[in-house]
């Protein structure tokens, strides 16, 4: 059977899947473009431009640690800074910090133990990592 273009049924149903296949490959290769533009990071790099980036990755992890484990200031500590404490949760943090501003700044790091929710037990814990600054 031909159509009116005198191609035969199977040549056409032939013609289209090449056309599809090559469509899908099109729109791969301008996935992959788009990606490569939006996200530079993630193109393989290699030599000394993939040394430059893993540099500047362990850089940012290094610095992400050191901000982790840096001492938590109790006078100046936005409740953020408190979460990031051993067993202090947002509403834990959030007493921190009204209690401070009820009660004015911390002479020690021992008064943290006067917030509800901070037993001996939780004040050992996170006490090597306050300290009491000056406001």
């Amino acid at each position: 059977m031909t159509d009116k273009f005198g191609l035969r049924r199977d040549t056409l149903l032939w013609l289209l899947g090449i056309a599809f296949v090559f469509g899908l490959g099109a729109n791969a290769v301008q996935e992959i473009r788009h990606r490569a533009l939006r996200y530079p990071n993630l193109v393989a790099a290699d030599g000394e431009e993939a040394r430059a980036l893993k540099q500047t990755a362990d850089s940012i992890m290094a610095l992400r640690v050191a901000k982790a484990n840096e001492p938590v200031r109790i006078n100046s500590a936005e409740a953020a800074d408190f979460a990031r404490l051993d067993g202090i949760g947002e509403v834990l943090s959030a007493r921190i910090v009204a209690y401070r501003e009820q009660h004015g700044p911390f002479r020690s790091v021992d008064e943290l133990d006067n917030v509800s929710g901070i037993g001996p037990k939780r004040l050992e814990a996170i006490r090597a990592r306050c300290v009491v600054d000056s406001i």
